[in-house]
């Protein structure tokens, strides 16, 4: 379950001086200002507005936003809108943009590595591929299988296909992080040979979804 919603936050400002009070007339007034904020799971993610506002010290009697003179918010708004209180307003969408460059990291590690796989290929290497870019009778609604490399010599790479075959790649990596794939009767008994330019070709085309070793 995902918890989100909006939040406001007081922050206390300095006193303000010579300003009557619409109900007892004192002339002291407690300024603040109002982060109001969008939250995800308790998180504040970004700001959705910032008001200021007066406390007459005396009555209590309250002026936000504006029912402030004009001439004192952007007095108020430097003295309680500072980067200490509203940056933390974002730590949300901090926190979003470094998971996401950490993904971006990942990815492109995981990218680097499979460039080298395909130009390198090893025994025992996974092949998470689409079956509807290699036979024409592959299954449409259940195109994701698995191929694994038993041998690699001068005149081919030599892989095993897998009997099982899924609607999703995430399926078929799920079996590799199982150890289902490990296993003899994962797969027919029949092997097919590539060409390593092949196999360059059925990377690119998307036809080979991503390699594990």
């Amino acid at each position: 379950m995902i918890f989100f919603g909006s939040k406001g936050k007081v922050v206390t400002g300095e006193a303000v001086q010579g300003v009557q009070c619409p109900s007892c007339e004192n002339s002291q007034h407690a300024s603040f200002g109002i982060l109001n904020y969008f939250h995800l799971y308790w998180i504040p993610t970004f700001l959705t507005s910032r008001k200021v506002g007066m406390e007459c010290t005396h009555c209590k009697r309250t002026l936000v936003g504006d029912e402030v003179p004009s001439h004192l918010v952007d007095q108020i708004k430097s003295g309680v809108f500072t980067t200490g209180n509203t940056l933390p307003m974002f730590s949300g969408l901090i926190i979003i943009g470094l998971i996401a460059i950490g993904f971006s990291y990942v990815g492109q590690q995981a990218d680097a590595r499979e460039a080298t796989y395909i130009t390198q290929p090893a025994v025992s290497d996974y092949y998470v591929v689409d079956f509807r870019e290699i036979y024409s009778e592959a299954d449409a609604e259940y195109p994701y299988g698995l191929m694994r490399v038993t041998n690699v010599s001068p005149s081919g790479i030599e892989m095993r296909v897998g009997n099982m075959i899924y609607n999703l790649a995430s399926s078929v990596k799920k079996d590799i992080r199982d150890g289902k794939a490990a296993a003899e009767n994962y797969y027919g008994p029949e092997t097919i040979v590539f060409e390593l330019a092949e196999l360059q070709e059925l990377k690119n085309s998307g036809a080979i979804h991503s390699i594990q070793r």
